[in-house]
C-alpha cells in the first residue's frame, strides 16, 4: 500500500461537502476503535529494580540491629 501524506488527505478532505466529511470522520473513527489497543513498552528493568523481598518487618530489625551496633565503643589500643 502506498503512503498517503497527511498534506493530501487534508486537500482532498477539504473539497468535499460537509456531508462527506463528517462520512470520512466517522469512517476514521469507525477504524480507530476497532484497532487493538498498543501495548505499552514495559520497563522491565525498572520492575525489577523496584521488587523488594523485603518487608516493614525486615527492615525494622535491619534497623534496629544498626542503631544497636553504632552504640557500640571499640575497645582503646
Amino acid at each position: 500500500m502506498n503512503s498517503v501524506s497527511v498534506d493530501a488527505l487534508v486537500q482532498k478532505f477539504e473539497i468535499l461537502p460537509a456531508q462527506a466529511q463528517k462520512e470520512v470522520y466517522d469512517f476514521v473513527e469507525f477504524l480507530v476503535e476497532k484497532q487493538e489497543p498498543r501495548k505499552e513498552k514495559i520497563d522491565k528493568k525498572k520492575i525489577l529494580l523496584g521488587m523488594s523481598y523485603w518487608d516493614r518487618e525486615d527492615i525494622k530489625i535491619i534497623d534496629d540491629v544498626k542503631n544497636h551496633m553504632n552504640k557500640w565503643k571499640p575497645e582503646a589500643f
